[in-house]
């Protein structure tokens, strides 16, 4: 089993802690199956559909409930570590670049610590 790791920003913030936590407020179905996402990603028991390579390293694990969408970005360190960067439901088909320019700023600042 993999060690789930949530990025932490400077000011203690937590984005993938606070992705989730505005989840279970506006949709618990979708939380809930995220959360079920996550624990087979720490257990590498997903399909190939279910996790998308990104850039520089940094995938996106795809979760669908219905009409939803969310991803979390993540990279691993080691094989054996999954950085939660955030998350965002998914409103339409293209990636915004300006979610991927943050979580590279996200993956970079970790691995300046």
């Amino acid at each position: 089993m993999k060690q789930i790791i949530f990025y932490q920003k400077q000011n203690g913030k937590i984005p993938v802690v606070d992705f989730l936590n505005n989840l279970e407020k506006k949709n618990p179905d979708l939380h809930a199956k995220v959360l079920q996402k996550i624990d087979l990603l720490a257990i590498d028991k997903l399909w190939q559909e279910d996790v998308k390579y990104i850039w520089d390293k940094i995938y996106e694990l795809r979760i669908k409930q219905s009409s939803n969408i969310s991803r979390i970005f993540y990279f691993t360190i080691e094989n054996e570590k999954i950085v939660l960067l955030d998350g965002v439901i998914k409103k339409t088909q293209k990636l915004d670049n300006s979610i991927i320019e943050k979580v590279k700023n996200y993956k970079n600042d970790f691995l300046s610590k």
